[in-house]
């Protein structure tokens, strides 16, 4: 059984020193902190976010940051290799890290402070698919991977707040009534847009990794319906893994 964050990590690693930018919907914080965990072996790793993210555990990562990006650089640079450090300019009352806009993230990175900067672009208060408005996701020109998240138990379910974080203006995008089910036909065209879907704002020279999550609870028909959009999905994106980040397990991947 192959694991989903060591496989990611070997991938990402490929390309040397890189920000990787995460997009999409649920299980964002999962796989930013599983694949920082794994970088982290071999790296050393600063864990962000250009929003806000939860603050990790002690499970998640020991080491946590608070302070502005210059001094955060100034602390990575003393911090030993390998290492995973999770960090922001502040800690709010909700226990929340205010993290860093995308071009402190690209300095961190150039200076030489973390050998690899993974990054929470947005939040989607854990649903499956994420509607982009205007001014999201802040995802930093500069980084060499986006990894995008959607969740696969979204296929076949009503286009609501359940499901779908900004759920009324994503079935305008469509052309949805409200109640009506979220098919192949939807599920592709939202994965794919560069105007409101996780591919939004991503550099064109980054490689695009699409994260199909909970696999697991899909059931053999659902699968199928999935895998037969994956070949249009290779359009847009350089690989789709189908996966499970709870899990921590990797069912299928296919590449261009």
């Amino acid at each position: 059984m192959t694991k989903l964050f060591s496989f990611l990590a070997r991938r990402v690693e490929r390309g040397g020193a890189a920000v990787a930018a995460i997009t999409g919907g649920g299980g964002k914080t999962t796989l930013l902190y599983g694949l920082g965990r794994e970088l982290a072996k071999r790296r050393r790793v600063l864990l962000t976010a250009t929003t806000k993210i939860f603050s990790p555990t002690p499970d998640e990562c020991e080491n946590v940051f608070i302070g502005d990006a210059r001094s955060c650089a100034a602390f990575l640079a003393a911090t030993p290799r390998p290492s995973l450090t999770a960090a922001g300019a502040l800690r709010d009352e909700k226990n929340k890290l205010h993290g860093y806009s995308p071009h402190e993230l690209e300095m961190l990175l150039a200076g030489g402070a973390a050998d690899f900067v993974a990054a929470e672009c947005d939040g989607s208060r854990g649903r499956s698919l994420k509607y982009y408005g205007d001014h999201e996701p802040p995802v930093p020109q500069g980084c060499s991977f986006v990894l995008a998240v959607a969740g696969v138990d979204a296929l076949g379910k009503k286009a609501d707040e359940e499901s779908v974080f900004c759920a009324e203006a994503f079935r305008a995008l469509h052309g949805l009534e409200e109640g009506a089910a979220i098919t192949e036909r939807e599920y592709l065209k939202y994965l794919r847009c560069e105007e409101n879907g996780p591919l939004k704002n991503a550099p064109r020279a980054a490689k695009k990794i699409l994260i199909l999550n909970k696999w697991d609870e899909a059931d053999e028909e659902g699968r199928g319906r999935l895998a037969g959009v994956i070949p249009a999905l290779l359009e847009s994106y350089d690989a789709v893994l189908c996966a499970s980040e709870r899990e921590n397990i990797l069912y299928g991947y296919t590449e261009r």
